[in-house]
């Protein structure tokens, strides 16, 4: 017999909500924060107060099949599905599916768009290639056969999503392109160059300001406030090698933010041993890939993405490390950092489904 139950905070559900992942992934893929999900299931999260959610947990015959999480804003006409983990049981995934979807249309929703973990802050899209490839920092992964699990109930692409994988880069490679832009912003005036550790505090409140402006054209984005965001990205503050983030300025005011992030792998999910701290502090030092994870410009200065790469470029050579631009949205002009070095591309997708 296949039962749908309402996870509630401190139950059985929640226990058996959270092992889920554990049971399904080796440990470098998985991805898993356990402190957000207990926060969301309790209604504790910092983005709580934005939304109603509901987690559920399918059973059958009383063994765990498959987990997901339904969130309501009350102004949008589509729900999100998120958390979504499973074995590969479609009875218990339509199940749950079913679930959630009649959930959504008793709030009145239209839709419901997938998977989303609650919001577009904390993650979001379902990979669909490359399965077996250990998870850069920061990617979405998933098993192989929930795109298939997800189509099967009625879910169909909306958005596709790109990361590219690029080549170690040669000693005699100069790329005088992006080095000419670099050039000519530094001659118009603009300052170029890596933020202090010692600094960053203030500089995250600019980065914040003009993420918050070029990312709202983004589907999924909402609005948060300065210092939700400041406690949402706090520890990632510890993964940063300053050295690979670029910021531009005109005089006083950011134009421009480039953050490249050593690759920790799945590491820096839950808890770290002696010798896993050991290994983070030195990939943070010298990391053998970096991953071009956030890049916002603003859209009165044309070509300065370019003139921003250059220095990471330089510094990602000088090193002998391979890059991975990120979760590109398809289209987008940053698709193409530095072509000739493209070596393979991992796709993803953001889902959606109808409610009749």
């Amino acid at each position: 017999m296949i039962e749908v139950r309402l996870v509630s905070p401190d139950s059985q559900e929640e226990a058996d909500f959270l092992r889920l992942p554990g049971k399904l992934y080796a440990k470098k893929q998985l991805l898993q924060n356990r402190r957000e999900e207990k926060e969301q299931i309790s209604g504790q999260h910092v983005l709580s107060h934005y939304y109603d959610l509901k987690a559920f947990v399918v059973y059958r015959d009383e063994m765990v099949r498959a987990r997901g999480v339904l969130t309501l804003y009350p102004e949008d006409k589509s729900a999100y599905l998120g958390y979504f983990e499973a074995y590969d049981d479609l009875e218990a995934v339509q199940t749950l599916i079913a679930t959630v979807k009649s959930e959504a249309a008793l709030a009145g929703k239209e839709g419901i768009l997938g998977p989303v973990n609650a919001s577009f802050w904390l993650g979001y899209r379902m990979k669909l290639s490359d399965f077996d490839r250990a998870p850069f920092t920061g990617e979405p992964h998933q098993l192989s056969y929930y795109p298939r699990l997800w189509e099967a109930c009625g879910f169909v692409v909306q958005e596709y999503y790109r990361s590219n994988f690029y080549q170690k880069i040669a000693k005699e490679d100069h790329q005088e392109k992006l080095a000419q832009r670099f050039r000519l912003f530094k001659e118009k005036g603009y300052q170029i160059g890596p933020p202090k550790r010692s600094h960053w505090q203030t500089d995250v409140t600019s980065v914040f300001s003009l993420l918050s402006k070029v990312y709202q054209r983004f589907p999924l984005y909402k609005a948060i406030s300065a210092k939700e965001f400041s406690q949402l990205f706090a520890p990632f503050e510890q993964a940063l090698d300053f050295s690979m983030v670029q910021l531009a300025y005109d005089e006083d005011r950011l134009i421009g933010f480039l953050i490249a992030l050593p690759d920790y792998g799945s590491s820096v999910y839950g808890s770290m041993s002696f010798w896993e701290k050991c290994r983070f502090l030195k990939t943070r030092f010298r990391a053998n890939r970096y991953i071009i994870l956030y890049l916002g410009i603003d859209p009165a200065y044309p070509g300065l993405g370019k003139a921003l790469t250059y220095p990471i470029y330089q510094s990602i050579r000088k090193r002998g490390a391979r890059t991975v631009a990120a979760l590109i949205h398809q289209g987008k002009l940053t698709q193409g950092y530095v072509p000739s070095l493209q070596e393979k591309t991992t796709v993803y997708a953001l889902y959606h489904m109808k409610i009749n």
